[in-house]
């Protein structure tokens, strides 16, 4: 007999088959490791300068 026939013949058995999946698929979500996502941390920095009379291109020269 062909798959599709036996599934629909047995009903009680598919039907168990799909609901064992299932719950075996919700517990294997929840059974992967975190690395999936990690947490990252963001370097940034800020610079305040106080360059009388200079043009902000100049401070941006001397600075960086």
């Amino acid at each position: 007999m062909k798959l599709p026939a036996v599934a629909v013949g047995n009903r009680l058995i598919t039907g168990f088959c799909s609901f064992l999946l299932f719950f075996a698929g919700v517990g294997s979500y929840y059974a992967l490791g975190q690395l999936e996502d990690p947490e990252f941390t963001v370097k940034s920095a800020s610079v305040v300068t106080n360059y009388p009379g200079a043009s902000p291109e100049e401070v941006e020269q001397e600075v960086t």
